[in-house]
């Protein structure tokens, strides 16, 4: 993927932030700004980069002198023409009489039709696409099963597109999220926007927080309670009646940012089971691999410890669409993974600080208010008591439904891809994360537009490679610690029971444990109900 040059409005941006200072004695013009030579320095050589030739009243005479075969665009709002340009171009611009100044063209931020979606959407490659009112990639007629603390109706997500819902926690009839993680992971997969249209297109706002999918149904299925806590027969459960009704609702495509301890081998996990399940009935599940990366190899979580699934790690994308600088985030679990040494994970994907659809009055929404984005910071001509739509959370929770939207839009194109077909090419065409391992990275970040152009087809069951038999990577010694931290993990003792939620360490800001201790007091949840070796299938999930 080709990261795409934004360059219209932020030409605007780059003069007002950017100070014009003339270059060293005997460099011709003076007129050229240092950002320029930043640019120049790193592209490491010769090659033409984006800068924007200011040039008042004098916009033809600027296309006239750069070269013919040049893709140009005018900027008469600001007195400016970008385009891309060779250092030889831009000293001869820079001698120009009727060249006032040339700055850098700023590749991050921009506002033309492309540019209406958040560094996510651009990171990933949806830039190069034609936006959906021309005809772009939507996920239209997919489903994707979201497994989580529910799904509420939003602005962006209407009620006509919850076309299905199941409550295993609470047995409600309608849907809803008291939790508002669920929420939250839908609007990645199919928000479509509509509480952030942009200025061009008539709204208010500066950027758009579109779902990768915006056309693509969501069936809620709730098993994680207020709290983002759930049982792991319950999440079975649901697993269960996802597959029961993939017909009825059309579900493709199965979202799990829920993760639990891997107490044995893939073979013998019931909710790794439970995934293959669904996989074999031609269901794409798409896993979060685990918030552990502090634990080192072997932190996959179940069931993205699966061969068969679809296991996403998470990305810090440093908030640019440029993907030459993300790094993989450093709580993103590592694998391989414990027991069966299965390379995990498969691929990785934009995961820090991302922002999708808010529910006011949900867990999250009272008690971490400062993770809303305010209005002001992306649609600041909006009227006056208009309430944000968003919040910023990270996580691999976050990452995971960044490629069941990807996954939505892939069958969209073409229905009849097999959920082998999918991962083969989403491994396929991702593409190499700089300084990061393959057992961080699997085989890369996430690249849609590759994905897909991507033809080929898988010739069978599309398994994760096995690295060893669970002795290569790892020894007796590593799995004691795992299962010492597991039990300190869920213990009262030690570690308070709300320190390990979705996004483990912050909500990017608080951390969990502004939860009262005195929710889950010791006559609640008895310590005998989670001890490990005996009650080791009934340990609380939790979500990514």
């Amino acid at each position: 993927m080709k990261p795409r040059i934004l360059v219209l409005t932020v030409a605007l941006l780059c003069l007002l932030v950017v100070p014009t200072v003339a270059l060293a004695d005997g460099e011709p013009g003076g007129k050229i700004d240092p950002s320029v030579a930043t640019v120049l320095e790193a592209s490491g050589g010769d090659v033409a980069v984006p800068v924007m030739v200011n040039a008042p009243g004098a916009l033809d005479q600027v296309i006239a002198t750069i070269p013919l075969g040049v893709d140009v665009t005018e900027l008469p709002l600001v007195g400016s023409v970008a385009a891309f340009l060779t250092p030889v171009e831009i000293r001869a611009l820079g001698d120009a009489s009727f060249v006032t100044e040339i700055v850098a063209d700023n590749p991050v931020h921009g506002f033309d039709y492309r540019s209406t979606m958040d560094v996510t959407n651009l990171t990933i490659g949806l830039g190069d696409m034609p936006e959906p009112a021309a005809g772009g990639p939507t996920g239209d007629g997919v489903t994707v099963a979201v497994l989580d603390s529910g799904v509420a109706t939003n602005t962006d997500l209407a009620a006509s597109r919850i076309v299905g819902w199941r409550d295993f926690v609470n047995g409600r009839p309608e849907p809803y999220d008291d939790a508002g993680h669920g929420t939250y992971v839908a609007g990645l997969i199919a928000g479509d926007g509509t509480a952030s249209v942009p200025l061009e297109n008539g709204g208010y706002a500066t950027m758009q927080f579109r779902g990768v999918a915006p056309s693509a149904d969501i069936v809620g299925i709730k098993v994680l309670d207020e709290v983002g806590q759930g049982r792991t027969s319950t999440l079975i459960a649901g697993i269960a009646w996802a597959i029961a009704h993939r017909a009825e609702y059309n579900i493709r495509v199965l979202n799990l940012s829920i993760g639990g301890n891997p107490v044995g081998s893939f073979t013998r996990d019931p909710v790794d089971r439970a995934v293959e399940a669904a996989w074999r009935d031609g269901i794409v599940v798409v896993c979060a691999a685990g918030n552990e990366g502090d634990f080192g190899p072997g932190g996959i979580l179940s069931p993205g410890n699966d061969p068969f699934v679809i296991t996403v790690g998470a990305t810090d994308t440093r908030q640019t669409a440029d993907v030459t600088d993300d790094a993989v985030a450093s709580y993103s679990s590592v694998g391989p993974t414990l027991f069966d040494e299965v390379a995990k994970p498969d691929l990785v994907a934009p995961g820090n600080r991302l922002i999708s659809l808010r529910t006011e009055g949900s867990y999250i929404d009272t008690n971490f208010p400062d993770n809303v984005i305010p209005v002001a910071d992306f649609a600041p001509t909006a009227p006056a008591g208009t309430a944000s739509n968003y919040l910023m959370l990270s996580g691999t929770s976050t990452s995971a439904p960044v490629v069941a939207g990807a996954a939505a839009l892939m069958i969209g194109a073409d229905p009849s891809l097999t959920a082998d077909d999918v991962k083969v090419r989403l491994m396929g065409t991702a593409d190499p994360v700089a300084g990061a391992s393959v057992h961080e990275q699997g085989a890369g970040t996430l690249d849609v537009d590759e994905a897909l152009a991507a033809t080929t087809q898988a010739n069978g069951w599309a398994l994760s490679a096995f690295l060893g038999d669970g002795r290569k990577f790892f020894k007796n010694g590593d799995y004691n610690k795992w299962e010492k931290r597991a039990w300190q993990k869920y213990g009262w003792t030690k570690y308070r029971w709300t320190k390990y939620r979705w996004t483990k360490y912050r909500w990017t800001k608080y951390r969990w444990t502004e939860v009262a201790w005195t929710k889950y007091r010791w006559t609640k949840y008895r310590w005998t109900e989670y001890e490990w070796a005996k009650y080791r299938w009934t340990t609380l999930i939790q979500g990514q």
